[in-house]
């Protein structure tokens, strides 16, 4: 379908809802260059009569209202005509000299583009699930165009304390919302297993935090107990996803893919000089929402290519990178052994430590992005940041600080190896203009050896 046919249709079918189709109108309808004079008559309370030429279908609908002619796929000639009823519809086409009736899917029929039908239907939650159908006009019919999630953009308050998950079903809490801090619940996730059950992406409305979980529908239902005293003790753990919330231009089309996966299917295509909305990401993925309220995903190199005038949120990029690497780090590490302490990953970074030929450099990772690199000796430090690309972490070093000895050194004399010691030192500061990598698959391969170089540390990493 053409740019402007999609346009019109989608005026036509968001307008549905507004305004009074007409009773009459005038078509090609079997694409035979010539134009049918189309009429709709009541012809009792919730019936019709509609004509085109000498073809007729009669049927039942409440509350007729009138016709609109569209074209929704401009490939075949042909032009269908949507009869309007009180919330329902009934879709018809020419065959010879008869009228077909190609069936909808359910909900209301709001906008088209490019052979496509979107479809709301109602949810029990007080919102509309947004369906997307593929136009197949050799059938006549409508194809399911797969979804894993649909947007809601919906303020909801929480009935008592509940969990938001860090995924779906899981037992990891992320974040608690109380009776006093209303849910935004942004996206939600059907369950397959159950009817109208599924999982909400949602985060505290209002809140300068912009950490997301998932609430099961069930519990927004108060179709569950909640215990509050088991909530408020529940251990909080890094969440999968942040939200973003940035609305910017797109500059060249690229498609909203089903899942965080380059082979998934393409859920749509956004139109250049549309405006979408970043919802959520976890570093690498972002979950975005189209102006058609279609959402899926998109990898964060795809954004930065098809969106103009991007101005990236770093420390929310940041911190769900940093989130994702320490969550692949718990998982790949053996159970610690008795007397241990256990390392879990920390909202205020990540403090990993490399030990080798007997010294010990330690790397500072903090979430917004900043980075120090610990050496045994001298006080040594070189200061930068830091950046993922796949399992590469990239360090771009730019600032160094030390002690310089002062005077005679004591300690080993000339000609032994050894540290070199003096009385005094004194604190010095230089630039540097150094890069190094780190590659994230080979640490957690490290982690899993019975003695390995790389560990993780508790505490505050230290990046000022």
């Amino acid at each position: 379908m053409s740019s402007a046919c999609a346009l019109v249709l989608a005026a036509v079918l968001t307008a549905t809802a507004s305004s009074s189709p007409a009773r009459e109108a005038d078509a090609d309808l079997d694409g035979d260059g010539t134009r049918e004079h189309i009429t709709l008559e009541v012809t009792k309370p919730g019936a019709f009569r509609l004509s085109a030429g000498t073809a007729v279908a009669e049927g039942e609908l409440p509350g007729v209202r009138g016709v609109t002619v569209l074209d929704l796929d401009t490939r075949d000639k042909r032009r269908e005509v949507l009869v309007h009823g009180e919330g329902r519809f009934r879709l018809f086409r020419q065959e010879g000299t008869a009228l077909q009736e190609v069936p909808l899917p359910a909900g209301t029929p709001s906008a088209s583009g490019n052979g496509f039908l979107l479809c709301d239907v109602p949810m029990a939650d007080g919102w509309a699930r947004r369906d997307k159908y593929l136009y197949d006009a050799k059938q006549p019919g409508f194809t399911d165009v797969p979804q894993e999630l649909y947007a809601v953009s919906r303020v909801l308050p929480p009935p008592g304390w509940v969990p938001l998950q860090q995924t779906p079903g899981s037992m990891d809490v992320v974040a608690l919302a109380g009776p006093e801090r209303a849910l935004l619940l942004h996206a939600f996730k059907p369950n397959p297993a159950e009817v109208d059950g599924g999982w909400y992406l949602a985060g505290v409305a209002g809140n300068s935090e912009d950490v997301l979980g998932w609430i099961p529908a069930r519990v927004l239902r108060k179709k569950v107990s909640v215990d509050d005293g088991a909530m408020l003790g529940a251990i909080v753990v890094l969440p999968e996803l942040y939200a973003s919330g940035l609305k910017p231009k797109v500059a060249t089309s690229f498609p909203l893919l089903r899942t965080r996966r380059d082979d998934a299917e393409t859920v749509a295509k956004l139109r250049a000089g549309s405006t979408v909305t970043l919802l959520a990401t976890d570093g690498t993925w972002y979950l975005v929402q189209s102006e058609t309220r279609l959402i899926g995903w998109a990898r964060a190199g795809t954004l930065a290519q098809g969106l103009s005038a991007l101005k990236k949120a770093a420390v929310p990029d940041k911190r769900a990178q940093l989130s994702t690497l320490q969550r692949r780090l718990r998982a790949a590490m053996p159970a610690p052994s008795a007397g241990r302490e256990d390392w879990q990953p920390d909202a205020a970074g990540l403090i990993l430590e490399n030990e080798y030929a007997s010294t010990l450099d330690t790397y500072n990772f903090c979430p917004d992005g900043r980075v120090v690199l610990e050496f045994l000796v001298d006080d040594f430090k070189k200061y930068g940041t830091w950046t993922l690309d796949g399992d590469t972490l990239k360090l771009e070093l730019t600032r160094k600080t030390m002690q310089l000895g002062v005077g005679e050194p004591i300690g080993p004399p000339e000609g032994v190896e050894g540290v070199r010691q003096y009385s005094k030192t004194t604190p010095h500061e230089g630039t540097l203009a150094e890069s190094q990598t780190l590659d994230w698959s080979e640490v957690l391969e490290d982690v899993k050896a019975p003695s390995p170089s790389y560990r993780p540390r508790r505490g505050t990493p230290t990046c000022r």
